[in-house]
C-alpha cells in the first residue's frame, strides 16, 4: 500500500509541474492526444462495417472505393454499376482474427451504412430471411442512413496517407453521395442575388443565407462608384501593394477607416481571410511569441496562427467567451513569453458577441496585446456601426481591429485599423500581404461609399436590429434552441449532420427559403446548425414568410413539438 501511495503523490506532482501543464495547454500534443481519444468513437461509428472500423484506427481509411448510397437501385431509384469488393485493391479483404483466435465471421457488405441491406450469408442453423420489397418510406430512410454514416467517417479520410497523395481524393464519396441523392447544400450557384431575395435554377427564393447585412450590395450608389472606378483605374493593379499596386484610393480609405475607428492608421488587404493570416504571422513569428486564441475563432485566424507557429510560435486556447479561461491561460505564460489574444469580435457562426469588455480587463492585467476580429460586427453593433470595441466602450484599449469589406461593406477586400507603426511593420514583414496582389479599383470603390452610406444613414442599422431582434424572438416561441445571439446572425441548433441537411433541402425546395447548413467537420460535433442571416432590406413579408417555413419543416423533421 505504501509503494501505491508513493505512486500517486508523484503523479500528482507531476500532473501539477509546469513541463505537464505547458505539454496540455500544446495544442499540438492536445490534438495528438484527442486522436487517440477519438480512434474508439470513429470505431464504434463503423461497428456496422467493422472491418472497416479497423482500418479507421489502423489509418484513417474509413470509406470503400465505391459510393455506398449509389450501388442499389432499390433504395434510390437508379440503375447503378455493380459494386466492386470493400478490398482497396479489388480484392475481399481477409477475415481478421477475432480475440480467441479464430477467423471471425465476414463483414457484411458496404452496400448498406448501417449494414441492413447487405447481411453476412446465414448459417445452417438458420434459413435465409425472405426478401421483403421495402416502401418508397422504408427506402428513403435507408439512403438516408448510408448517407448519415458516410457523413460521420469523411472526416477521417483527410488523415490517410501513402505513396500517392491523391489517393485519399478518389475515396473522398460523401460529397457524389449527397449530389446523387440530391441533398448536396454547397457550391449551389445562383442565378442572382438581389439582396433580400435571390434566384437559385430559376426559382426565387428568399434570401437568409447572405451576409449583406445593410443590403448595400445592390445599392445604386455603391455600384456607379464601383463603375466610375474602373473607368478611371482599370479593373486590376497587376501587382502587389509593395512595388506597383498602391494607388491613392487605396491611402484614401485607410484613412477614413482609421478616423472611423478613432485609430492612428488603417491598413487595406485583398481579402479578409489575407488581413488575419498577415497580421499574426507577421507579428508573432518567433520562439518566444504566443497566441491565444478563443477555441471558436474563425479558420483564418488558426490559419494565422499555424504560420506563426512554423516560425516558431505557440498556439493557447481559452474557453470559449470566457475570460476566466483566459485568464488562467495567460497566468501560465512564461516571463519572456510576449501573448497576443485573438478574438472573433462576433462569432460567425453562433452570432454571439464577445465578452470584450471583460477580455480587456484580463489581457490589461498581463501586459498582453489584443487584436479583434469585426468581420461581422462592422455595421451591425456598437455606435454607428463602429463594431465590438465601441459596443461596449473599449476601443482605446484595444490594440488592433480588423474585418472584411464582405459583409456590410458590400465587396470583397480586407481591412485593419491601430497604431501607424504596427500596421507599417505588418505591411514590411508579412509574406501574405507583401507578395499578393492588391485589392482591385472596383473592390476599394465599393467598400468606400458603403462606408460613407452607412454613416449617412443609420436607419439601416436601426432596421437590421429590428429585423433580427424579430427573427430571434419569433424563432424561440416556436421552440428553436438558437443559443446566445444577439447580432443578425441567428442559428438553430439541430445537432445531427443528416437532419441539418435534410432541413435544409426541405426549406429550399418546399417553401423557397435559403439558408446555410453548418455541419461537422465546419463546426464541432453536436453543434450543427442552419444558419440563418438577416438584412436591413428584408421586408416583413420575407421574415413571415420563412417563419411559417421553419415551423412547418421544424414540426416535420421532429426539431421542435
Amino acid at each position: 500500500m505504501g509503494t501505491v501511495k508513493n505512486l500517486l503523490d508523484r503523479g500528482k506532482k507531476l500532473a501539477g509541474s509546469p513541463t505537464v501543464i505547458r505539454l496540455i495547454s500544446n495544442d499540438r500534443v492536445m490534438k495528438a492526444a484527442t486522436g487517440v481519444m477519438e480512434a474508439r468513437q470513429r470505431f464504434e461509428q463503423a461497428s456496422d462495417l467493422w472491418l472497416e472500423g479497423w482500418r479507421v484506427l489502423v489509418d484513417g481509411n474509413a470509406l470503400p472505393n465505391i459510393d455506398p448510397a449509389m450501388d442499389t437501385d432499390e433504395d434510390l431509384g437508379v440503375h447503378t454499376v455493380q459494386a466492386k469488393p470493400n478490398g482497396a485493391n479489388g480484392h475481399a479483404p481477409k477475415p481478421a482474427a477475432s480475440s480467441n483466435g479464430h477467423a471471425s465471421k465476414p463483414a457484411a457488405s458496404s452496400n448498406g451504412a448501417n449494414g441492413s441491406h447487405a447481411q453476412a450469408a446465414p448459417t445452417s442453423t438458420e434459413e435465409a430471411p425472405s426478401k421483403k420489397k421495402r416502401t418508397p418510406e422504408e427506402r428513403r430512410k435507408a439512403a438516408e442512413a448510408r448517407l448519415a454514416k458516410q457523413m460521420s467517417q469523411r472526416v477521417a479520410i483527410s488523415k490517410t496517407g501513402g505513396k500517392d497523395v491523391f489517393d485519399k481524393c478518389f475515396k473522398f464519396m460523401a460529397a457524389d453521395n449527397a449530389r446523387k441523392m440530391g441533398v448536396y447544400p454547397f457550391f449551389r450557384p445562383l442565378d442572382f442575388n438581389n439582396g433580400p431575395v435571390a434566384q437559385l435554377e430559376g426559382k426565387e427564393v428568399v434570401m437568409l443565407g447572405s451576409n449583406n447585412y445593410l443590403g448595400l450590395t445592390t445599392d445604386p450608389r455603391v455600384r456607379e462608384a464601383a463603375s466610375q472606378a474602373i473607368e478611371k483605374y482599370g479593373t486590376s493593379m497587376t501587382g502587389s501593394r509593395l512595388v506597383n499596386g498602391s494607388m491613392r484610393l487605396h491611402n484614401e480609405l485607410e484613412e477614413k477607416l482609421a478616423a472611423y475607428h478613432g485609430k492612428e492608421a488603417g491598413l487595406v488587404f485583398t481579402t479578409g481571410y489575407q488581413v488575419n493570416i498577415a497580421a499574426i504571422s507577421a507579428l508573432l513569428a518567433n520562439k518566444r511569441s504566443v497566441a491565444v486564441i478563443d477555441k471558436e475563432d474563425h479558420a483564418s485566424i488558426y490559419d494565422g496562427v499555424r504560420l506563426a507557429q512554423a516560425a516558431g510560435a505557440r498556439m493557447v486556447r481559452y474557453k470559449h467567451n470566457d475570460p476566466a479561461s483566459l485568464d488562467k491561460a495567460l497566468s501560465e505564460l512564461g516571463d519572456d513569453e510576449g501573448p497576443l489574444v485573438i478574438t472573433d469580435g462576433v462569432f460567425s457562426a453562433q452570432g454571439e458577441i464577445a465578452r470584450l469588455d471583460e477580455l480587456v480587463k484580463v489581457t490589461k492585467k498581463h501586459k498582453a496585446r489584443l487584436l479583434v476580429d469585426d468581420a461581422h460586427a462592422l455595421g451591425v453593433i456598437g455606435p454607428g456601426g463602429r463594431g465590438t470595441a465601441a459596443h461596449f466602450g473599449v476601443e482605446n484599449d484595444v490594440d488592433l481591429i480588423g474585418g472584411t469589406f464582405s459583409k456590410s461593406l458590400a465587396s470583397i477586400g480586407g481591412w485593419m485599423v491601430g497604431d501607424r507603426k504596427v500596421l507599417d511593420y505588418i505591411q514590411h514583414f508579412a509574406f501574405s500581404f507583401l507578395f499578393a496582389a492588391s485589392a482591385a479599383p472596383p473592390c476599394v470603390a465599393a467598400a468606400m461609399k458603403s462606408l460613407e452610406i452607412m454613416q449617412e444613414e443609420p436607419w439601416r442599422q436601426e432596421k437590421l436590429r429590428e429585423n433580427f431582434t424579430y427573427m430571434r424572438e419569433e424563432l424561440r416561441r416556436m421552440g428553436f434552441e438558437l443559443g446566445n445571439t444577439d447580432t443578425a446572425v441567428i442559428p438553430i441548433y439541430i445537432r445531427d449532420d443528416l437532419k441539418t441537411v435534410m432541413m435544409w433541402k426541405s426549406l429550399l425546395e418546399d417553401y423557397g427559403i435559403y439558408v446555410n447548413p453548418f455541419i461537422t467537420p465546419g463546426v464541432p460535433p453536436k453543434q450543427q446548425v442552419l444558419r440563418t442571416s438577416y438584412m436591413a432590406t428584408h421586408d416583413k413579408v420575407h421574415l413571415d414568410q420563412a417563419l411559417e417555413a421553419f415551423e412547418k419543416v421544424g414540426k416535420k423533421f421532429g426539431v421542435i413539438s
